[in-house]
């Protein structure tokens, strides 16, 4: 799959902050999941859902253009 800037990835949180969606707090070494291009920062509860949709959105768009293998 190619990865590009912008794609959502799942980091370990740096400083204290807070999910976007549900406010809970997150504390320094939390796992979420953060979108660059919009600078969402989401809990592992909100933010998995979408982030397994965008894999698999990217790995739908990889096997239509015949750059991944659909298997």
């Amino acid at each position: 799959m190619m990865r590009y800037k912008d794609d959502p990835r799942q980091i370990a949180v740096r400083y204290p902050s807070y999910c976007e969606k549900c406010q809970i707090r997150l504390p320094r070494g939390t796992v979420a999941y953060y979108w660059p291009r919009t600078r969402t920062l989401l809990c592992s509860d909100c933010g998995e859902p979408e982030y397994r949709s965008f894999l698999s959105a990217a790995a739908d768009e990889d096997a239509l253009t015949r750059q991944g293998n659909p298997f």
